[in-house]
């Protein structure tokens, strides 16, 4: 069997909604090179991993598909980064086990462009929302994403890439740091390892790709305050490990937000916690400095 030049990446837990859509959609992409998926299921409780042994009976296509099934449950980190260390491409494409893919010439078009542009390391695209009863749909990433990016940019928290709409050259090897487990965000610290080795385009023409947000959904049904603190300690990680000193605004911006969501809560200790620490990130950093003076007029909203 041909060595494959692309990863399809796949992690799942208790998506038995939604497995069958994933699976179709990367069974149904069109490439003429060897293609590769690579499924990992945190030992689902929902039936989703039956659902896969049934989809990949089923398949009669082209595509070499490797099922790893988890006994127990080692959480998301570990199950992402099991996938990633099974992907044998030279590229690596994010779907999982809950989004899908609806154009078919997708991976083909990502694939082309990294081959014959070798500046970038990584590509992504539009995608749409869709909330469990169908509604509440949007375009994602919001309009200032959607233009290409570079490590300095990715690190100033301001642009988020849709995982799933991502197709990145394989140079992760097995050298995910510690910082890497310890995080929630951890396709941000992801593109940022990657992104150290180029730049990272916006294809304006691909939009083929869903996103769902559901009560299963680690991120998408946290409440602002709780994506404020996860965002903080992914770049608090981020910073202990890329030791970039462009990240500490990025970290002030999230401890200020913080702070405003705990005192409009009435979390004094937790307001007064990250208070301190923002005075810290200003006495290190001329731009936290500029953040805090910036937003103290919002703390007393």
């Amino acid at each position: 069997m041909a060595t494959s030049r692309v990863s399809v990446c796949m992690i799942t837990y208790n998506h038995a909604g939604y497995i069958r859509k994933a699976l179709q959609g990367v069974f149904s992409q069109r490439v003429n090179f060897p293609l590769e998926l690579v499924i990992a299921d945190d030992c689902s409780t929902d039936g989703t991993a039956e659902l896969i042994q049934e989809e990949i009976l089923k398949y009669t296509g082209t595509i070499q598909v490797r099922f790893l099934r988890n006994q127990r449950n080692v959480g998301v980190n570990r199950n992402f980064v099991n996938a990633l260390y099974a992907c044998n491409g030279e590229y690596i494409a994010i779907c999982e086990g809950d989004d899908w893919w609806t154009d078919t010439s997708k991976i083909q078009r990502q694939f082309d462009f990294l081959e014959n542009n070798p500046r970038f390391v990584m590509s992504f695209h539009c995608a749409r929302t869709v909330s469990a009863d169908g509604r509440n749909e949007r375009v994602i990433p919001s309009p200032p994403t959607r233009r290409n990016l570079d490590f300095g940019a990715l690190l100033t928290g301001q642009y988020t890439i849709p995982t799933l709409t991502t197709f990145f050259r394989n140079t992760i090897g097995n050298k995910l740091p510690k910082e890497f487990f310890e995080i929630t965000n951890c396709d941000t610290f992801l593109f940022l390892f990657v992104a150290r080795g180029g730049d990272v385009y916006f294809h304006a023409d691909i939009s083929g790709a869903v996103h769902s947000i559901h009560h299963g959904g680690i991120w998408s049904m946290k409440d602002a305050y709780a994506r404020s603190k996860m965002s903080y300690h992914t770049y608090a990680k981020i910073y202990a490990y890329f030791k970039d000193r462009r990240g500490i605004a990025t970290m002030a911006v999230f401890v200020n937000s913080i702070i405003i969501f705990a005192l409009k809560q009435g979390d004094y200790s937790v307001a007064l916690r990250f208070y301190l620490k923002n005075m810290y990130l200003s006495l290190i950093n001329r731009h936290a400095l500029r953040i805090f003076f910036m937003k103290h007029v919002n703390y007393l909203k």
